[in-house]
């Protein structure tokens, strides 16, 4: 007889259940500096060719990505984090806590974000769907997520970076194929996947001599940008990248794409 438990039972959100683990594995690191500037470039990149006024970042955390964008949309959130989303609302920002909340509203979006968010659904696509329902028709989805096909997990095999990235927060990392054809399967159109490489080789060997992260930031110099540079673009190429950037659009006309439930 199996006594294993549902991994459900440790996820609570609201209360911040995340970051107590997190604290445990270096998870309060500081992100690779270019995340930031990379996601707001590639949006406003997006909205020389697409009519985009507001956005919805889902799982905004504290803040900062909403505060990022605000110079040039009409920025709000999503956490349903208590402490975090009411962080947010006291430095007066817009966060809802679900997309019950959002839906209760009746608030459309243009675009809606999700960074690092996907991963941790359990059930993802009745929360895509839900997502769905919130963009204006044409409006525009982007995922940002760990790859299930991360050169640490497919080719270095590293038990401990494996240990890191699968938890019960991340019930479920994707490959490029199987996030498309999740998104699709909710009810988006225009797929298109491709990859990130956020952490260099700094981070990769010090996962394997250390078995833990944070090379990014101890080693910061120990190579130079252009090695960073060819070894974060090679393992792009090869499609071994540690992040996938996903970019689909909600049809104008949701009879002409199937709409999966669960």
């Amino acid at each position: 007889m199996s006594h294993e438990r549902d991994l459900r039972e440790f996820i609570d959100y609201e209360s911040g259940s995340m970051h107590s683990w997190a604290a445990g594995y270096g998870g309060t690191l500081e992100t690779p500096k270019e995340d930031m500037s990379r996601r707001v470039q590639a949006i406003r990149t997006l909205a020389q060719d697409r009519p985009i006024r507001k956005i919805l970042d889902f799982g905004s955390g504290n803040g900062e990505m909403i505060q990022a964008l605000s110079d040039f949309f009409v920025v709000e959130g999503l956490e349903p984090e208590a402490q975090a989303r009411k962080k947010c609302i006291d430095a007066g920002m817009k966060v809802y806590d679900s997309t019950d909340d959002a839906s209760a509203n009746s608030v459309k979006f243009e675009l809606i974000t999700l960074f690092h968010v996907v991963e941790h659904f359990y059930s993802p696509r009745i929360e895509l769907s839900r997502i769905l329902d919130l963009l204006q028709p044409g409006g525009i989805l982007i995922i940002e997520t760990p790859s299930a096909e991360d050169a640490l997990l497919t080719e270095y095999e590293s038990s401990a970076f494996s240990n890191f990235t699968y938890w019960s927060h991340h019930p479920m990392l994707h490959s490029s194929l199987s996030l498309a054809n999740l998104v699709f399967a909710a009810g988006f159109k225009d797929v298109d996947v491709r990859g990130v490489q956020r952490y260099g080789i700094a981070n990769h060997l010090y996962w394997m001599t250390h078995q833990k992260a944070g090379g990014h930031i101890y080693w910061e110099d120990k190579f130079s940008q252009s090695t960073e540079f060819a070894y974060a673009q090679d393992l792009i190429d090869r499609g071994k990248a540690d992040t996938l950037w996903l970019q689909a659009t909600k049809p104008h006309n949701l009879g002409n794409t199937e709409k999966s439930s669960e």
